[in-house]
């Protein structure tokens, strides 16, 4: 057998226990988000069960981000595991493979996951949780949202409305007032004018559709006018944050919301945080490959699928708190936001690498 199709057997033989162990995760992560959901949901609003579980498939993305390194490192634990009852990892041993040297393909499919999972799966996580808050709200009936604030601006202007009313489904604002304001050379906002709007709506991405609005600004007379169109940075996401809706931005939007709250002068901490761990990812399930191959190939050797398992698991939620704990110092500025989103997932690469190379070359 060549080594390029050694290669691609391990590649396809890893991939197969990473699917398996993500369609588990997910089957049971459904199960419960659709009793959650018929519980919740299902009491207020008139659906089907049919209905309700494909609006509980549209928060299944979301839910198994979280869960991934899991899958990863159970898929890996679950394939050498395989491989070795076939005595498969005897015999590349016998051959004089090293461990190293039979990992690298299930390296190389757990950071393409990883990469792909950032790239491409997020944002589409992120579109379908979108549409997942939309629908719920909209089943039971909590779209209409009371007072809402919003800020935003640019290096030389900065505008705060205020509405009474947010109406997410009809991207309505009622009895709106915008406040204008430009900035002054020592820094400070000075008023410029304001407009009351008896309805503002967002019917094209990039601007507000003013209706029955009065103009008034400092020495002159308020004006009436019955439509008017405002530029703005201000889309559905933000709004539907406001309604308590919110769903954290895809990757490939990230470095432009971080760019919009940073110039209406909000912090973007936890943003760049997302942005930073979802760059990490690829890494920490390398760590999660290096960590199951650590554990399988000691526990080959004294024997126990039981062991394996549990060992697995504790490991695995181990990392999982770990990372949980740093970033929380993270979103609160107790660490900086790349050491709260690299430093998990490089140290246990570290020590996955130094376990591993113990077992492997004592």
């Amino acid at each position: 057998m060549s080594r390029a199709t050694l290669s691609r057997y391990i590649a396809g033989r890893t991939l197969r226990g990473i699917l398996l162990a993500f369609l588990i995760v997910t089957a049971i992560i459904a199960l419960v988000d659709y009793v959650e959901a018929s519980r919740n949901i299902g009491a207020d609003g008139d659906l089907s069960p049919l209905q309700l579980l494909a609006l509980t498939g549209l928060k299944i993305p979301n839910l198994i981000e979280q869960t991934i390194p899991f899958v990863v490192l159970f898929g890996v634990m679950g394939a050498l595991a395989g491989m070795n009852k076939r005595s498969e990892l005897t015999v590349m041993r016998a051959a004089g493979l090293s461990a190293w040297r039979f990992l690298r393909p299930a390296i190389m499919v757990a950071a393409l996951i990883g990469l792909i999972w950032s790239t491409i799966v997020n944002p589409l996580a992120s579109q379908m949780m979108g549409e997942y808050d939309a629908r719920a709200a909209e089943v039971t009936g909590g779209l209409k949202t009371k007072e809402i604030w919003l800020r935003e601006g640019s290096d030389n202007a900065q505008r705060v409305i205020q509405a009474k009313a947010l109406d997410l489904l009809d991207k309505r604002l009622d009895d709106a007032i915008f406040y204008e304001m430009g900035i002054a050379a020592d820094g400070t906002a000075v008023f410029e004018r304001r407009f009351d709007a008896e309805t503002a709506r967002l019917l094209t991405p990039g601007y507000w559709t003013l209706n029955g609005v009065i103009e008034n600004a400092p020495g002159e007379t308020p004006r009436r006018t019955d439509t008017l169109t405002l530029p703005t940075n201000i889309a559905i996401e933000d709004l539907r944050e406001q309604s308590g809706q919110q769903v954290d931005p895809p990757f490939w939007s990230i470095r432009k919301e971080i760019k919009a709250n940073e110039k209406a002068g909000f912090s973007a901490r936890k943003l760049r945080l997302q942005f930073h761990k979802l760059l990490a990812l690829p890494f920490l399930l390398v760590a999660m490959t290096f960590i199951a191959a650590g554990v399988s190939m000691h526990l080959v050797r004294s024997g126990g699928t039981l062991r394996l398992l549990i060992m697995g698991a504790v490991l695995g939620f181990s990392v999982f708190f770990a990372d949980s704990v740093v970033t929380a110092f993270g979103e609160v500025a107790i660490l900086p936001v790349i050491l709260a989103a690299w430093t998990v997932p490089v140290l246990v690469l570290l020590l996955s690498i130094t376990h591993l190379a113990r077992i492997e070359d004592g």
